[in-house]
């Protein structure tokens, strides 16, 4: 059983559970994935198999609220939470930090999808690509890109050799970043506009480059956010702790 359902994932994640764990809150993290970091206090992994089976779950466990601090592109689970939190009449709250904001100095192509940043890159440019492992495939049909991959997870490259596979985790400094530019000079970098501080530092490399950003829009159709920070989403937890 467990007050507070915490839908998991993000660095604003598991600072939240550090702080109902220390506080001594009743709640569980659910994680989507099977592998990863452990978080503080009692967890879950796997998915719960659709909107019915998690409104089940939540009437079973007699979970009050949902606090869902998924990653800004998870556009699947969050929709599904907000659903389900009303089917079992329960509170659903979203933190969703803010997305990265350019400035003059930026030279930032927004587009809507990966497949948009894979077909608008010039031939022949080096590009390098944190875009999470999932979202290769675009490039990797690209023959003629010279792709820097960075991930947390080994990648599926198909019949790849030619790419570059960083496994790495952040956060990242600024002059890391900067050695990582012109270690490969980079035409091209295609990022998700995820917001944060842990990544930010690559923005940095590439403004002072002049280098090119693809950045990938949020996906539309995500629930209202109410709450920017784990500090945010602590107190309209209150209630529950």
């Amino acid at each position: 059983m467990a007050s507070i359902l915490l839908l998991g994932g993000t660095e604003e994640a598991r600072r939240l559970a550090q702080m109902l764990h220390t506080r001594g809150a009743d709640f569980l993290t659910s994680l989507a994935s099977s592998i990863g970091e452990d978080y503080p206090g009692p967890q879950r992994r796997g998915g719960f198999g659709g909107e019915e089976a998690m409104a089940q779950f939540l009437q079973e466990e007699g979970v009050k609220v949902v606090a869902d601090a998924t990653h800004p592109f998870a556009a699947i689970i969050s929709p599904t939470a907000k659903r389900a939190a009303r089917k079992a009449r329960v509170r659903y709250l979203r933190l969703e930090r803010r997305p990265w904001r350019r400035s003059t100095a930026d030279r930032w192509i927004d587009v809507r999808s990966l497949e948009e940043a894979a077909d608008s890159l010039d031939n022949g440019s080096t590009v390098f690509l944190t875009v999470g492992t999932g979202g290769l495939q675009p490039f990797l049909l690209r023959r003629d890109l010279h792709l820097v991959v960075r991930t947390i997870a080994e990648p599926s490259l198909g019949t790849r050799r030619d790419v570059v596979v960083l496994r790495d985790r952040g956060p990242f400094t600024v002059d890391g970043e900067r050695a990582l530019f012109e270690r490969h000079r980079f035409d091209a970098m295609v990022t998700k506009n995820s917001g944060g501080d842990a990544t930010a530092a690559k923005l940095v490399a590439a403004r002072e480059r002049r280098t090119l950003v693809y950045m990938v829009k949020r996906p539309r159709g995500q629930p209202w956010a109410n709450a920017r920070t784990a500090d945010d989403m602590m107190r309209r937890l209150r209630r529950y702790l």
